[in-house]
């Protein structure tokens, strides 16, 4: 779309620590293959932005490592961009380091912009939302600020962290709640997609960031809400969204999609998800190999039994092993008669002949990447 700019923002994701302790979770590993980040970046690029920057909070080496030239998500190479926004003197103080700052201390991506709207969504949302009736909405209506929600039902135990919006007997927004598992159900949820227009966003960022100083993005605009300074409006997403709010239910969501009902309703056949790709060879399984509803990434070696996993490149999984329910990164060796269910072995690892590591459904073990065992 002419005149659009697409932000995708690293700032606010959970910290699914240990898993996240040396990367953001928009640049982590997703069924195998993609990263969390490339839902954000796709659905950009299906709905036509083709200029897109990238709010980093920290890990950058992650995120270059994913993105690597940065060609598979845009839509026209000949004039599509995307630019790293890092606010490298934030990290003196980390209170300092929000969105908001990053934008602040990366301001020439609005001045030099001829944008007419910048559409800013989250690195670690899982769905796949056309953008372009939003967008265009936005605009016939001559609104300032969409927040983009979506109504979810199971907020006691899933979308911790996540805004709760607030209405007014007129339904117009009227203030927001952060999920703690208080609500029960139906609710209304920020799915964290904003689309405002560039001169209200330069002014929001001139006049309010130095009244509420160290907020993001999100909370600036609802306080500024209460002086009714902006003409925001909530628009609705009804199709599937998944946000990952800790360890536990990354890898309860990760297996989740290895259902073919719920894989559908994220990959759908006229948009593409797109990743950055590696020359890697097929996986290749040796004649007494079992594998059963898994994901099996190229560059594989299977010589054991798999069941209900997913499996990342360049894996080796040696004669009499047995992975079941678990999620295994790339580059890992599992030797002869090892044992491995219920966990999530990071990079690089090696786990030695004849080793057993049994986590619980609802307790699931992590493995430290580079770990030998």
């Amino acid at each position: 779309m002419k005149h659009i700019t697409g932000l995708v923002n690293f700032h606010n994701e959970p910290c699914l620590s240990p898993l996240t302790d040396s990367r953001p979770l928009g640049s982590t590993s997703f069924l195998g293959r993609y990263a969390f980040c490339d839902f954000a970046l796709s659905n950009l690029c299906n709905s036509g932005v083709s200029h897109v920057g990238l709010l980093v909070k920290d890990h950058l080496r992650s995120i270059l490592k994913h993105l690597g030239a940065m060609n598979s998500w845009v839509i026209n190479t000949k004039i599509g961009t995307q630019r790293i926004l890092y606010n490298e003197p934030a990290h003196a103080d980390p209170r300092l380091n929000t969105d908001v700052n990053n934008l602040l201390f990366n301001d020439w991506q609005l001045y030099d912009s001829n944008s007419e709207c910048f559409v800013i969504v989250p690195s670690h949302l899982i769905c796949t939302i056309d953008l372009r009736p939003f967008i265009n909405e936005h605009i016939a209506n001559h609104r300032q600020v969409t927040l983009i929600a979506s109504t979810q039902r199971n907020l006691k135990t899933a979308w911790q962290g996540c805004r709760v919006l607030e209405f007014d007997e007129k339904g117009e927004l009227a203030g927001d709640a952060i999920n703690q598992g208080q609500f029960t159900g139906p609710r209304v949820v920020s799915l964290d997609i904003v689309i405002v227009n560039r001169a209200a966003l330069i002014d929001l960022l001139r006049h309010y960031a130095p009244l509420y100083p160290n907020v993001d993005l999100l909370t600036l605009i609802m306080r500024s809400q209460q002086d009714h300074e902006y003409n925001l409006k909530v628009a609705y997403y009804d199709g599937f969204a998944l946000m990952v709010d800790s360890f536990a239910h990354y890898m309860e969501y990760s297996l989740s999609i290895l259902d073919k009902k719920r894989s559908e309703q994220i990959f759908l056949p006229n948009w593409p998800i797109y990743t950055l790709t590696h020359d890697t060879p097929p996986a290749l399984y040796g004649v007494n190999s079992d594998v059963k509803n898994s994901y099996i990434s190229n560059g594989v070696r299977v010589e054991g039994k798999v069941v209900n996993s997913i499996i990342a490149r360049n894996v080796q999984i040696g004669k009499g092993a047995v992975v079941r329910n678990s999620i295994i990164f790339s580059t890992v060796k599992i030797n002869e008669g090892a044992v491995i269910e219920n966990a999530l072995v990071d990079k690089y690892s090696i786990i030695e002949r004849g080793h057993t590591i049994k986590g619980k459904a609802k307790d699931p073990i992590y493995v430290a990447q580079g770990a030998i065992l």
